[in-house]
């Protein structure tokens, strides 16, 4: 009915720049879905985007941020890949490292991982709009984060 298609889940995720403009993608594997994305996740009920941002940062990289200005959300409808009666709607975030990123753990492997689980990886600006995102938000993200490094 009406009323059972009324779901929705809001999910933020941060663009993460290093010192040479690399930016940190994750490759991850969720419930068996392979997932080229970005750093982040869902809000939880009673947080603000900055605060679940901060905390998705702090569980999956250990990692201390400062959240900048939103840089995309999709304004148009999109279907949870993961449960079809949910529709999403993700916002992006510039943010920064408050502590040294030499300590974060990545790789060089752009490949999504066998089993559950994340692997982060820093790509150069110049092959992000060329990564594989698994999902049409991920890719319109990308193109808003490249044209938000092109002088207008």
């Amino acid at each position: 009915d009406f009323y059972a298609m009324n779901k929705r889940t809001l999910r933020v995720y941060g663009f993460l720049e290093d010192a040479t403009g690399r930016l940190l993608i994750a490759f991850e594997r969720f419930r068996g879905l392979p997932l080229v994305k970005f750093p982040g996740g869902g809000i939880e009920w009673g947080e603000s985007h900055q605060t679940a941002l901060c905390r998705e940062f702090q569980e999956e990289l250990g990692l201390h941020i400062a959240v900048g200005p939103c840089l995309f959300f999709n304004d148009f409808a999109v279907q949870s890949a993961i449960d079809p009666e949910v529709q999403v709607q993700s916002f992006f975030y510039a943010v920064r490292a408050l502590e040294p990123l030499d300590s974060l753990v990545t790789s060089e492997v752009r490949e999504v991982p066998e089993n559950d689980g994340e692997r982060f990886v820093w790509v150069p600006a110049e092959e992000v709009l060329k990564l594989p995102f698994t999902f049409e938000i991920e890719q319109a993200a990308s193109r808003a984060w490249a044209a938000s490094k092109t002088p207008q």
